[in-house]
Formats: structure tokens, C-alpha cells, sequence
């Protein structure tokens, strides 16, 4: 490496425990945008929301190049908080407007699929990294760059169920027209007339219920799940970022490999969970795989100074596969929980908790001088309570997107999958049946 941000900063020797502090704060970062971010959207739309995020993580980025000199990294740590707000901002609505976007048969395959390229992105990064050895250099091609997403604007209309929720009946009419314009269908005007039943009186005059933050306690139910899913992605994050760092920083090989394997390993992770969640369901999936990267965890931290090092490696890429797969099954999972009114302050929510198990796993080094394994080991035995806690929630499967708080606390009454009972019905065929009855289901 020719130039580092290590050596640019002395984060050496004496200043070496600065070191993780400073990677925290992307995760912390990533905390706050979590919740401002989630509260922007669920507010003021999600295309509006999403380019300022993109223009947010752009430019912070951007910046962090220039912050050059060993007094200057003040500076560029909080360059690095503010890029971790936009990273968070970006992706998490992103990926609600993707949900968002399709019917409920298709919110799986939408939610897991998203992921591949955020894997492939991490590639390019790994890449970038390897050809350009100077850490300004990378810090410029890895961010500028990002400005170019907000074409996206023009390109991808708001939330159809966003402007419905908050009765902005027209704009979404017109909308639903467009797509059905652009796709050669004629659009099904009878339905649409029951987003307005009454042209005396339309939808988008009558007062509705302010939902805020604090509806996701608001019941036993709803606090439950919650606190359950914060857990989740609690659990997931700190084993998915620590695994990560390790790849590149602890385990025996080449610092680049390492990280190629890490990351490539994400995408049978998604493709694993494409083809399982819509036959085993979402909630014995979870469990499954928090519960193999927990105990692959703490099988490695045992392992420690044994020379087994191809099974570590071999263990590592298991437990980053069933991390990656749980953090993807957590958001798909998270967005069928939550109803509309509340979604992105729910997926924020419980982003904002990640964060704090992302900053874990970065300040866990730091017990590394009483026991080397410790972080690996704690990460493995979170994530395999998590595992056995994934039981608890209701099996979303087949159900319906809720759009208020009483739909959500309805999901799984009528449920009685088992968790070995697997099942797939044709998601083509529960959409042709679904079209004999669309003005009652309305």
C-alpha cells in the first residue's frame, strides 16, 4: 500500500487504540441516519428522501479525501460519521421503495434480490482497493462517483403506497396510470375508484390517525416484535461487520483475497434464501441461519492457535454466509412485519439498534489483549440467542402487506405453518386467483 489513512493520521504504535474508535463512528454514523433518515422518508416521501441521501454519503465521502496533514483527523472523522448517515440513508430507502414498489408475492424475491448488487458493490470496492493502493485516490473514485444516482429521480416514480397512506389519492391514480400505460396494459379504472369512493367526499380529505415512533410500542404485540427484531439486526450486524473486519485483518492469507471470499460468499446467501423463504417460510430461516453463524463463531474462537487455519477460513466464509442471509431475510422480514404508516421508521428503527451491534463488533477488538477469541466468541453466542428468540415471531408467508397498525398485529392468527413444514405455491398462481376478488380484497 503506498498510502494509507493509518500512516496519514499516526493511528500507530501508542495511537493504535484510536484506531477502532474511529471505525465506530461510520456505525454510529449509520445510527442516526437510521432513524433521520427513516423519519424523512415516512414524512416527506421516499424519492426526496433517497436523493438527499445520495447526495449526503456523495459529498461527505468526497470531502474525506481532503482531509490531509496528521492534525487534520478530527475533521475527517466527522466526515466519516456524516458518510455514514447518507451509506444507511441511501440503502434502507432504497430498499422500502423496492418493497414498496411490487406486490406482496413478490416482496421476497424484491428485498433478497436487492442485495446481490450490494454484494457485487462490495466487490468493486475490494477491487478499487487492490488497483489503487493510495487511500485519497480510493476515497474519491469510491464516492464521487455515487452524485451520478440522482438520475434516479426522473427515472423511478414515488411510492404508490406511500401517497396512498397519506391520501394523496391523485397523484397515486396517476402514477398507476403511467406504469399500466408503460406496460401495454389497460389500466383497471374500476379498482382505482375505490381509492376514492366518494367524489363528494374523497379519501384525501378526511382526517387520519398521525402515527409516529412510539406506535411501535404501542401494544404487547407490536413492542414484542420490536424489541425482538431490534435484537435481530442487532445480532446480524455484529457478526456480519465483525466477520467482515476479521476477514481482512485477522485470519491467515492475503488481506485482499480474504476480503474477496467475504464477500463473494454474500451472493449463494441471497440465492439460498431466494429459493428457501418461499418454501420453508421466513421465520424457521432467521433462526437457521443466525443460528449457523453464531456456531460457527464460537467454534473458530476455540480454534484459536490450533494451525487449522484452512477450517477457520472455512468457518469464517460459513458464519459470514449465515450472517449475510440473515441480514437479508431481517429487512424483507422487518418491512412484512411493520404496515405502511410506520415502515421506514420500523426498518430505521431497527437499523439505529444495528448500528450499535456494528459499533460492537468494531470495540470488541479492544478485548482482544485478555483473550484473542473473546469478540469472536461474543459475537457467536449472540448471534445464536438470536436464533432461538427468531422463533417467537409470527410467519409472514403468504400474508398480505399491513397497512395500519391492526393489520400488523393480525398477521399469523390464521397462520398454522409449522417450522419443518415446507410448502411452495406458484406466485403467478396466487396472483391470477387473487384477480376474481381485487374490489373486496380493496
Amino acid at each position: 500500500m503506498r498510502s494509507t489513512l493509518v500512516e496519514e493520521y499516526q493511528f500507530v504504535c501508542d495511537r493504535s487504540y484510536i484506531r477502532p474508535y474511529y471505525s465506530a463512528l461510520y456505525m454510529l454514523g449509520m445510527l442516526f441516519g437510521s432513524f433521520i433518515f427513516g423519519f424523512l422518508s415516512d414524512t416527506f416521501g421516499r424519492i426526496k428522501t433517497l436523493m438527499l441521501a445520495i447526495l449526503w454519503v456523495s459529498m461527505a465521502g468526497f470531502f474525506g479525501a481532503f482531509c490531509s496533514g496528521a492534525s487534520s483527523y478530527h475533521g475527517f472523522g466527522v466526515l466519516r460519521f456524516l458518510t455514514g448517515m447518507g451509506g444507511v440513508g441511501s440503502f434502507m430507502v432504497c430498499f422500502v421503495i423496492g418493497v414498496e414498489h411490487v406486490g406482496y408475492k413478490f416482496t421476497m424475491l424484491m428485498g433478497i434480490a436487492i442485495e446481490i448488487p450490494f454484494a457485487l458493490g462490495e466487490a468493486v470496492l475490494g477491487l478499487e482497493a487492490y488497483l489503487i493502493r493510495d487511500w485519497k485516490i480510493l476515497q474519491i473514485v469510491a464516492y464521487l462517483p455515487m452524485a451520478l444516482l440522482l438520475t434516479v429521480y426522473w427515472c423511478v416514480p414515488e411510492s404508490v403506497r406511500w401517497l396512498v397512506a397519506h391520501n394523496k389519492i391523485d397523484q397515486a391514480k396517476s402514477i398507476i396510470r403511467k406504469v399500466a400505460e408503460e406496460n401495454g396494459r389497460k389500466c383497471p379504472e374500476h379498482i382505482l375508484q375505490h381509492l376514492a369512493p366518494n367524489d363528494d367526499k374523497p379519501i384525501s380529505t378526511k382526517k387520519t390517525k398521525k402515527t409516529t415512533i412510539l406506535d411501535l410500542f404501542s401494544t404487547r404485540v407490536m413492542l414484542n416484535r420490536t424489541l425482538n427484531m431490534s435484537f435481530q439486526w442487532f445480532s446480524v450486524t455484529m457478526c456480519y461487520y465483525g466477520l467482515t473486519s476479521a476477514s481482512t485483518s485477522s485470519f491467515a492469507g492475503d488481506a485482499y483475497g480474504n476480503f474477496f471470499l467475504s464477500v463473494l460468499i454474500e451472493i449463494p446467501s441471497y440465492i439460498f434464501c431466494i429459493f428457501l423463504m418461499d418454501i420453508w417460510g421466513r421465520r424457521p430461516i432467521l433462526s437457521f441461519c443466525q443460528i449457523i453463524s453464531g456456531v460457527s463463531c464460537i467454534i473458530i474462537a476455540f480454534l484459536e492457535g490450533s494451525g487449522l487455519q484452512g477450517l477457520e477460513i472455512f468457518l469464517s466464509l460459513l458464519g459470514k454466509f449465515g450472517a449475510a442471509a440473515s441480514f437479508a431475510i431481517v429487512y424483507v422480514y422487518t418491512a412484512e412485519l411493520f404496515p405502511t404508516v410506520i415502515r421506514s421508521q420500523a426498518v430505521g428503527t431497527c437499523s439505529l439498534v444495528a448500528r450499535i451491534g456494528g459499533i460492537t463488533a468494531l470495540l470488541l477488538d479492544l478485548i482482544k489483549k485478555f483473550w484473542e477469541p473473546a469478540p469472536v466468541f461474543i459475537m457467536g453466542c449472540t448471534a445464536t440467542v438470536a436464533g432461538m428468540l427468531a422463533l417467537l415471531f409470527p410467519e409472514t408467508l403468504g400474508e398480505t402487506l399491513p397497512d395500519t397498525i391492526d393489520d400488523a398485529a393480525r398477521i399469523g392468527k390464521k397462520n398454522s405453518r409449522g417450522l419443518c413444514q415446507c410448502t411452495y405455491i406458484s406466485p403467478f398462481a396466487l396472483y391470477k386467483d387473487e384477480l376474481k376478488d381485487i374490489p373486496d380484497n380493496l
